[in-house]
């Protein structure tokens, strides 16, 4: 199989079918993780007056001081399209909670597993993110770092969004730009070969682009404006996220690739390696369908959030991309190309 996540089918046939064939689900489970969101929610009982207990996960590898704040934002993120987590500004309670482990190489040094530690706490004690435990372990025969977050909390069932309500001709909106996570983590990793063809400058502007990975500002927004759907966008790029937005909702799509954002930086970076920057991995971006979508992108860019109306939903399962004159079908995501760059 290729790296990152398996296929739609792989996940479908074997991973979602044996566990929810084999595995046990109490009766009041509202719902558990699908295509697309690694998430669930659990009403709690009745005298519990309809408070659901929220869980998400993140996942996230590299060797760069940032890899725990990407794998910790993933989970908050989902959280946020949920409705279930926005940024606290009660110091006295903790706005959710989160667990981490991290794997790390055995050449990994003392120094550098310090300052991924720091930067992540530094990142979810702005958000009043509790972080409860942290496992980190040293496993042989791995060259990289695997971090893995798992974040939680408790919030109104009857204010939850869940996933999968895009309905046929409504606009779809696309917060921020493309490829962030991705162009940030291949800078801090490929520094040295970038510098090569590249200015400092560029290149220091790239490895910025962490700092737009909480798409939780735009989810509280957005919640409030009525949209009918929300997605993250982050493994397998805009591509991947855009299918498993029409598939999770059963709609097409007609896209205008000239419309989706992208920064400067993300296009040299991807051109360097050979890279499709649609297919990067993209965490700090977000979808939206609405029937208003100029409406929403004027409210987001009065917080400071660029935003931008890229197509439509349309009846039926044909997912298009429009490039011009040029018109072709989108298919459903296969291995990012970060796994190609740094292996």
């Amino acid at each position: 199989m290729n790296y990152g996540k398996v296929s739609e089918s792989v996940y479908n046939r074997t991973v979602y079918k044996t566990i929810h064939t084999n595995g046990y689900y109490d009766k009041i489970t509202a719902n558990s993780a699908v295509l697309g969101a690694d998430c669930a929610i659990v009403p709690l009982t009745a005298e519990d007056k309809g408070i659901a207990h929220v869980t998400a996960s993140g996942q996230a590898s590299g060797k760069d001081a940032a890899v725990a704040v990407r794998a910790a934002q993933h989970a908050l993120n989902h959280l946020a399209v949920l409705g279930a987590f926005c940024v606290n500004t009660q110091k006295e309670k903790a706005a959710a909670y989160i667990t981490l482990n991290l794997s790390i190489p055995a050449e990994f040094r003392e120094a550098k597993l310090r300052a991924v530690l720091e930067k992540v706490t530094l990142v979810m004690a702005e958000q009043h993110v509790t972080i409860l435990t942290t496992e980190v372990q040293v496993i042989p025969q791995i060259t990289t770092v695997l971090a893995t977050a798992n974040a939680q909390v408790y919030a109104e069932q009857n204010k939850l969004f869940m996933p999968g309500g895009a309905l046929p001709e409504q606009d779809v909106v696309m917060t921020k730009w493309l490829g962030l996570e991705g162009t940030a983590a291949i800078t801090d990793r490929k520094l040295r070969e970038l510098q090569t063809r590249y200015p400092m400058p560029l290149l220091e502007e790239a490895a910025a682009f962490e700092q737009y990975l909480s798409i939780v500002p735009e989810a509280a927004t957005a919640a409030k404006s009525g949209v009918s759907a929300m997605q993250v966008v982050r493994e397998g790029g805009i591509f991947g996220a855009l299918w498993e937005l029409a598939q999770e909702s059963g709609v097409g799509l007609v896209i205008d690739l000239k419309k989706i954002p992208v920064k400067q930086e993300t296009i040299e970076v991807c051109e360097f390696f050979d890279a499709n920057p649609y297919k990067l991995l993209s965490g700090g971006s977000l979808l939206f369908t609405t029937n208003k979508g100029m409406k929403l992108v004027e409210l987001l860019e009065q917080q400071g959030i660029a935003a931008a109306v890229i197509g439509k939903t349309t009846q039926g399962n044909d997912r298009i991309l429009v490039n011009e004159e040029e018109r072709r079908f989108l298919e459903p995501a296969r291995e990012d190309e970060i796994y190609k760059i740094l292996g």
